[in-house]
């Protein structure tokens, strides 16, 4: 078990990402997503709704 430094909650090792030299990443793959991966997707969106609206 391991706790995730950013919901705080303790988690199974198989939560978190394992880097390859054997080493876990410290928040859990759930947050891990919340943080990057929506936020890039929200980005990206927004980048071409910005793209769209400049041509008109």
């Amino acid at each position: 078990m391991k706790t995730c430094y950013c919901c705080g909650r303790e988690l199974p090792l198989e939560q978190f990402e394992q880097y390859a030299t054997g080493t876990r990443r410290g928040i859990c793959r759930h947050c891990h997503y919340v943080m990057h991966g929506k936020r890039a997707k929200r980005k990206w969106r927004l980048r071409q709704l910005a793209e769209v609206l400049m041509r008109r």
